[in-house]
């Protein structure tokens, strides 16, 4: 898998860096960079506005448009607690810190941070962002420790993985 990193990094940025088009592919990626003197994983992750809502609304059971109100933020942050999920312990997920989000033309970036108490631990991954609206949906997440990035791809039926930090 660790040859094909550098692939699913360009594909992924390639997949969410095209703007103003409709979509055929479904695709989110996320970014997470460890600082070691914080102890926190700093959490980036991007996916398509339109997407986005669509799962916000499902889960909401109303109508909702992407803003920064406080409403709609609350919404995301509870949606991303829920689907992108960070364990040192298995069944004790790591508390994230919701820290706001973004809009680019056609799509919606998000940042929270996540405190790591042993850095020397497996971090297990938990990525199931959209995979409630789409069976294709493909979430990149890229993360770099220690000067490393390491790529792993989550999809319908391999929704956690293992990393070392």
């Amino acid at each position: 898998m660790k040859r094909f990193a550098p692939l699913l990094f360009l594909c992924g940025l390639f997949l969410l860096s095209i703007e103003g088009v409709a979509h055929d592919y479904h695709a989110s990626i996320t970014d997470i960079r460890y600082n070691p003197k914080t102890q926190r994983l700093e959490v980036a992750i991007k996916v398509f506005m339109d997407d986005l809502e669509e799962a916000l609304s499902r889960k909401s059971k109303a109508k909702v448009v992407y803003s920064n109100s406080e409403q709609v933020q609350q919404l995301l942050q509870a949606y991303l607690r829920r689907h992108l999920v960070f364990e040192q312990e298995k069944g004790k997920p790591l508390q994230q810190h919701f820290l706001g989000s973004e809009a680019e033309t056609d799509a919606v970036w998000a940042y929270v941070e996540v405190p790591v108490p042993d850095a020397r631990r497996p971090l297990l991954v938990h990525n199931t962002v959209l995979m409630e609206l789409f069976d294709d949906q493909m979430n990149i997440v890229n993360i770099n420790s220690k000067g490393k990035t390491n790529s792993l791809l989550f999809q319908q039926y391999d929704r956690e993985k293992k990393v070392d930090l």
